[in-house]
């Protein structure tokens, strides 16, 4: 058995997640080998065009990650390790891995999927676990050589958020009265395994007159200290109000439910 490594010729348009090889079978004795690493691409993450996998504060989730192998000698296996912490494997902080199940598309070629866990009470027991995972596929050849890719393959773990209803006082109201407008944000805690709030983040005020059309932006505001987002605004026409948010590199972005004013 021989350990090759493929740098990464895919772009940050292909990546994924996860698992170590736990049982890499020997070559037969005296079998020829090739000395071509293996190749891998069409890399996908949870079928997630941002390869983003949304993981709650205290439920397991089962997310897929794949690759096209391809090897002079053929495809006998394939697995995934994702790693969270340094960009070198041995300094990692997180872990998850997974083996594939592999299905040839011709002698050489095949399609290699795997079902990854991540899971609060297990391997994300931290929030700071969070945000960018590097990823190493990799790949057994008929031969029995091991090739682990290399390069610029990743994921994103995120930890979602959630905005509550959005209550605009009073209701109905007159036309240039003032009225306050205000949701309030939590966020999933991996470490509480509960949803606490949301604390010191941008949200946008937005509002969308009568019941169609786009949203516009009223204002930008943090959240306070207990996740609530609070703003006051003059009553011109009928329309719905919400909170917005964008979601940062640790956090999903989410959107409030509208509370719809009739202004008198």
């Amino acid at each position: 058995m021989r350990i090759r490594t493929a740098v990464a010729t895919a772009t940050a348009a292909a990546l994924s997640a996860a698992l170590a090889v736990a049982a890499l079978a020997a070559p037969a004795a005296g079998a020829a080998q090739d000395d071509s690493a293996s190749t891998f691409w069409n890399i996908d993450v949870n079928h997630d065009r941002d390869y983003t996998v949304g993981v709650t504060a205290a439920q397991k989730r089962v997310f897929s990650v794949s690759a096209t192998v391809s090897d002079p000698s053929g495809v006998k296996s394939a697995s995934f390790e994702l790693w969270h912490g340094d960009e070198d494997r041995a300094k990692a902080d997180g872990v998850i891995t997974g083996s594939a199940q592999c299905h040839k598309i011709n002698a050489l070629t095949s399609y290699c999927e795997a079902l990854l866990t991540a899971d609060p009470n297990v391997n994300l027991r931290s929030n700071s676990l969070a945000g960018l995972w590097y990823m190493a596929p990799i790949a057994v050849d008929g031969d029995g050589n091991v090739t682990r890719g290399e390069g610029a393959y990743f994921a994103r773990i995120k930890r979602p958020t959630y905005m509550s209803q959005t209550d605009a006082t009073p209701e109905p109201v007159k036309k240039g009265q003032n009225l306050s407008v205000k949701a309030r944000m939590t966020v999933a805690s991996w470490a509480q395994h509960k949803n606490v709030p949301l604390i010191g983040h941008q949200v946008l005020l937005q509002y969308r007159k009568g019941t169609s059309g786009p949203f516009v932006t009223l204002k930008k505001l943090r959240t306070d200290s207990d996740g609530w987002a609070r703003a006051t605004v003059k009553a011109t026409a009928d329309g719905a109000y919400r909170y917005e948010f964008a979601g940062t590199s640790l956090t999903l972005p989410t959107s409030g439910w509208t509370d719809y004013v009739d202004v008198k």
